[in-house]
């Protein structure tokens, strides 16, 4: 019996795996019999009494997962909770304009212009959301984790615009068995919930500035079904907190310069504190916002950052 108590233990605590290589990497099942490739610190299918809590980092432009899993493990070993949490970094390829990645056979591949925002495309049909979905229902999972008490879901620049809008449509916060949050580190731009802009009339020079990704109209797909009235109630109540670089004031590392974007506000530290005052103001959120000292557009120093770890941790 005794035996029997040591080798479960044995499995519950084994060392996290933490290279940022195919030894850590995890095929997620996905429509058509295709799969989902994330980094994970330990196997999302194998029973772990020591998981209270699952990290989910989505990676930038670049689309470079791994970056972003060693980010998530330093931060975690940083706070010391790396043996407490599953990190994940989902890894979503696509192929089209200038996105030339090259996604292994049966892999699922993502709109380039689209992954960011849960848009698919007639060439990249499944929604970036609708993945994630999928691996938060995989994870959500009292059999395999008995100690799970939350998941984290955050990002980095356009890893940042995923969750923001991810955090604002999906459907399935509060259908699984454990509270979500979502953090939001220097986005570009935000999905407002109504056609105010910090600007004089928005409209007249840029006749799109309400459509989505930067606001409700024109909704398709994923977006469309969860709905505009659905959107505006469930997105200020959820577990929301914004990472705002005191030093993320310039256009460097490809700030999104279009019309829509800058008529929310001249940078991205301006354009999330904007934000954040007039969702308090006008949809009275329960969101929180922290500032990052010393740290510009890098998400390695935001998320291994004091209030970094806070957001994600909690310490």
């Amino acid at each position: 019996m005794r035996w029997i108590v040591f080798f479960l233990s044995s499995i519950a605590m084994a060392a996290p795996c933490t290279t940022a290589n195919k030894t850590c990497m995890e095929k997620v099942p996905m429509p058509g019999e295709r799969y989902l490739l994330v980094y994970r610190s330990q196997p999302l299918t194998e029973r772990a009494t020591n998981v209270e809590r699952v990290f989910v980092l989505v990676h930038g432009l670049q689309r470079d997962g791994e970056s972003y899993f060693k980010s998530a493990i330093d931060a975690a070993k940083d706070s010391h909770e790396l043996g407490r949490t599953l990190v994940i970094a989902p890894q979503f390829h696509a192929v089209d304009g200038t996105c030339k990645d090259k996604p292994e056979a049966g892999e699922v591949i993502f709109a380039c212009r689209g992954w960011s925002d849960g848009v698919a495309t007639k060439e990249a049909s499944l929604s970036s959301f609708e993945a994630l979905d999928r691996v938060l229902r995989m994870v959500a999972n009292k059999d395999l984790f008995p100690s799970l008490k939350e998941i984290v879901i955050a990002g980095h620049s356009a890893g940042g615009q995923f969750v923001q809008r991810y955090a604002a449509t999906n459907r399935i916060d509060g259908t699984v068995i454990v509270p979500l949050r979502y953090v939001v580190a220097n986005p570009s731009s935000y999905l407002y919930l109504e056609s105010w802009r910090p600007v004089d009339n928005p409209g007249a020079s840029c006749p799109q500035f309400n459509r989505y990704k930067y606001g409700l109209d024109g909704l398709t797909g994923y977006e469309a079904e969860t709905g505009v009235a659905a959107i505006k109630a469930n997105y200020p109540r959820r577990a929301v907190t914004y990472l705002l670089g005191e030093l993320d004031t310039t256009p460097e590392h490809s700030m999104d310069t279009t019309c829509p974007a800058m008529a929310q506000g001249p940078n991205r530290r301006q354009r999330g504190m904007t934000y954040f005052e007039r969702l308090n103001q006008t949809f009275h959120s329960s969101h929180k916002i922290l500032s990052v000292p010393g740290c510009g557009h890098s998400g390695g120093c935001m998320y291994r950052s004091a209030n970094g770890r806070l957001a994600v941790f909690g310490k």
